[in-house]
């Protein structure tokens, strides 16, 4: 059974914006800090014809609250930074108590030639 331990983590609102000359931007700001079980860090790398591409996946754990059902709800529009580092939603799990909602989340690294 693998340990678990709460870090503080902040949640992030994702928007997407166009500047003047058309490129899309992603903008991050920040939501409200909370404390996390993290869980379950691993580090992906799979190795394609002539590049390899690492992936970050980890596990984050929160209470049941208005905020993270709304997160649920819109993944898409939420992040999380912990550690320095950005990491989107790819997979929400409510618990069948309501008791707390777990986010897999992943980060790509740059892809690198072979």
């Amino acid at each position: 059974m693998a340990i678990a331990r709460y870090e503080n983590v902040n949640v992030n609102i994702v928007s997407i914006s166009e500047d003047d000359i058309g490129q899309t931007n992603t903008i991050l700001s920040l939501w409200f800090t909370t404390r996390a079980k993290v869980m379950d860090v691993r580090n992906d790398l799979s190795i394609a014809k002539d590049e390899r591409v690492y992936q970050d996946h980890v596990k984050f754990m929160l209470n049941y609250t208005p905020n993270t059902v709304t997160m649920s709800i819109n993944q898409v529009d939420y992040a999380f930074n912990w550690r320095g580092q950005d990491w989107r939603i790819a997979d929400v799990n409510e618990a069948n108590d309501k008791m707390s909602i777990t986010f897999t989340c992943y980060r790509n690294n740059p892809t690198v030639p072979v």
